[in-house]
């Protein structure tokens, strides 16, 4: 087989493609973590990995004949959406996994898309699920309850953990914001443009508020620490993302979403294998429970809101459902989606 990626069979690239999207975009929350340990600062430490990110997003998109220019209108809420996603939603997981696994962390960010169902559900415009739908919304919110039961009733767990299970929820609500304004205000920028723009803008916000934090004082970069932020960079949101796209292209969508309710199951495994993190019944329950809800509501039919708005052009619906999927997710994410 050439060793060309261009010339393999279809079926080779589509196997090639999930193993990347499950793989990598699953192992991001451990690359989060191994950087935090390594002692770098969430905060530069998000922005560093946002800003080579979405410039190498750029090159490419302008090596494949992309227009980088855009309107100024769209970049607002390109911009916008940057800054909901990866500083209100993926920037919340590296300061919530200073306290808690990244595991626990893959656990919760795997039920945005049931938060993003809800809020679809309360807005009268949007789609809103199906019986099947609110049945999954459900059981991937009981999902919820019992990763906090041992923590609530005393049997595990500490107020840092609280802490930390509190900014994950709360991020998947900032990156449930942005989702939603993705959908309502769609744009007609090049996915890869406007998700590079979206990284950049919201790198450059998280190296100002680092900054501002004085995380530069003491900064340091190890080995284990520049591995991890290379790692995320360059395979948890380049070569992710970019099969992401060609699978949203050359694969139907239901199976690219797959990746919603496997990247968790990922994620809790490798987190086990490389840092020892703790799996016991409550999580491998929750993890069950978590997927089995997310399943139900990510395949479920949807039905038309009450007054929709005008239906935009394919196109701009492909553009605005790349940039919403790429980081539902995971970190994705990271585009690399959430994480």
């Amino acid at each position: 087989m050439s060793l060309n990626p261009l010339r393999w069979p279809r079926n080779i690239k589509l196997i090639v493609a999930f193993g990347v999207l499950y793989v990598v975009w699953g192992s991001t929350y451990l690359g989060i973590r191994i950087g935090l340990e390594a002692g770098l600062p969430p905060t530069l430490f998000a922005g560093l990995r946002l800003v080579p990110a979405g410039l190498l997003l750029l090159a490419f998109a302008k090596w494949r004949g992309k227009k980088l220019r855009i309107p100024l209108a769209e970049f607002r809420i390109v911009a916008t959406v940057g800054i909901l996603l990866l500083v209100g939603g993926m920037y919340f997981t590296f300061l919530a996994e200073r306290s808690i696994p990244s595991g626990l962390a893959a656990l919760i960010v795997a039920l945005l898309p049931l938060w993003i169902a809800l809020a679809e559900f309360a807005l009268p415009d949007m789609e809103k699920p199906s019986a099947r739908g609110v049945l999954g919304l459900i059981i991937g919110f009981s999902g919820l309850g019992i990763l906090m039961a041992p923590r609530i009733t005393g049997i595990h767990g500490s107020p840092e953990q609280f802490l930390g299970i509190g900014l994950q929820i709360l991020g998947t609500w900032l990156w449930t914001s942005g989702s939603v304004l993705s959908k309502r205000r769609p744009v007609k920028t090049d996915a890869l443009v406007a998700t590079g723009y979206e990284m950049l803008s919201a790198g450059v916000v998280l190296l100002v508020i680092g900054t501002l934090l004085g995380e530069w004082v003491g900064f340091t970069m190890t080995p284990s620490g520049a591995g991890a932020l290379a790692y995320l960079i360059v395979m948890g949101s380049c070569v992710a993302f970019t099969a992401f796209v060609w699978l949203l292209r050359n694969a139907p969508a239901s199976k690219v979403m797959t990746y919603a309710y496997v990247n968790p199951v990922i994620a809790v495994f490798l987190g086990w294998l490389v840092l020892r993190e703790p799996i016991d019944g409550w999580v491998l329950a929750g993890m069950a429970v978590i997927v089995t809800g997310v399943a139900l509501t990510t395949s479920a039919p949807t039905k038309p809101g009450k007054a929709a708005a005008p239906v935009p052009s394919a196109e701009t619906l492909l553009a605005a459902e790349e940039a919403e999927l790429v980081a539902e997710a995971s970190g994705v994410g990271d585009v690399d989606s959430f994480s």
